[in-house]
């Protein structure tokens, strides 16, 4: 039921037209003439009619004119071996199927001039009325093929705004990342310059600090990769820079294997490590010392990070830095580097491997 209704509500212009149609056909013929048929032969002819108008919009109609010229032949064509068919059927129906019960004589059956041009008649009514029809189908299509190229172009329109706007920000961003720390970097060495005399050690801290900031800005606007001999300087910078805030020494290596200064790798990935250990290990207890550790052998470049976990510190911001290496490793890398980690013998491990072609 629902199918019908369905039907009924997306079809109801056809609906509505061919019952006003055929009404007043009936009723004008009928009463001009004064003569009626019956309405089996109504429902029978009518259908007929119907099935030769869709016909001829959506089927006959499209195959004639798909090309500008071959329709010269197509349509008288196409359109004789329709009326032809639609002729048989037609005489079928009154000799056959309604045996003489109409409105018509039997002399008016006979496949005569005047009943042949009768149904031309017919014929003709209706496949005019199709080939507006198809007109119209095409015209609304062509209206419809505009519309979506118009929206198109509003769209694509529309983004190329939204692209300038963004390029606009990022650019202001950009000028403001360069402003920014050209500001803190003046005002670490206003602080440097200050307290130079006064406390060298921690004067010595701040300038190494800005470097360590400096560099981690610079790595953003780098080449992906760069030669590890800059990222090992951080590192060591970075320990310094831990070992200022202790009176006792900190129980911490960090090994660099031979030839790999010159490697080129992505930037900020032995740092972070480094930065995991002292925020989330244990480096002053001479018993369980921290280790980081570099070595490039065989095509493979390791890295390994080893130290007891610090249970006072949040693991959930130590994984998300490790997954942020994971990520730019696969990103930079693919399927040559693998990375583990994961606590083993109470030490929290993690361990790299890359195959730098």
């Amino acid at each position: 039921m629902n199918k019908i209704l369905n039907f009924i509500k997306k079809q109801k212009i056809h609906l509505i037209g061919w019952t006003g149609f055929i009404l007043c056909e009936i009723f004008i013929v009928g009463f001009s003439t004064g003569k009626f048929g019956d309405i089996e032969s109504y429902i029978i002819h009518y259908i007929l009619n119907i099935l030769l108008f869709y016909f001829c919009a959506h089927w006959a109609y499209p195959r004639v004119f798909e090309n500008a010229f071959h329709w010269v032949w197509k349509l008288p064509l196409l359109g004789g071996f329709t009326f032809l068919c639609y002729l048989l059927l037609n005489y079928i129906v009154d000799t056959r199927i309604l045996k003489h019960q109409s409105w018509k004589t039997v002399q008016e059956l006979e496949m005569g001039h005047k009943y042949v041009l009768g149904v031309l008649y017919r014929a003709a009514l209706f496949m005019g009325n199709a080939a507006f029809y198809y007109l119209f189908l095409v015209h609304l299509k062509e209206v419809k093929v505009r519309e979506a190229a118009e929206r198109a172009s509003f769209q694509i329109e529309l983004s190329k705004k939204d692209m300038e706007a963004k390029l606009e920000q990022s650019r202001n961003s950009y000028l403001k990342a360069q402003i920014n720390p050209h500001l803190l970097f003046n005002t670490l060495s206003f602080i440097y310059q200050d307290i130079l005399a006064s406390s060298p050690k921690a004067a010595e801290a701040v300038m190494t600090l800005s470097d360590l900031m400096r560099y981690s800005l610079d790595c953003e606007f780098t080449e992906s990769t760069i030669p590890l001999k800059e990222e090992i300087t951080q590192v060591k910078s970075l320990i310094l820079l831990h070992s200022t805030r202790f009176e006792e020494e900190l129980s911490l290596s960090f090994e660099t294997g031979d030839g790999i200064e010159n490697i080129k790798f992505i930037p900020l990935v032995l740092i972070t490590l480094a930065e995991n250990i002292f925020k989330h290990g244990i480096f002053l207890d001479p018993q369980h010392p921290a280790k980081l550790a570099i070595s490039y052998c065989g095509e493979f470049l390791s890295i390994q990070s080893r130290n007891l976990p610090n249970r006072k510190s949040r693991a959930t911001s130590m994984h998300k830095g490790l997954e942020n290496i994971r990520q730019r490793l696969e990103i930079a890398y693919g399927g040559k580097a693998k990375m583990h980690y994961g606590i083993r013998e109470q030490y929290f491990e993690i361990e790299i491997k890359v195959r730098i072609d």
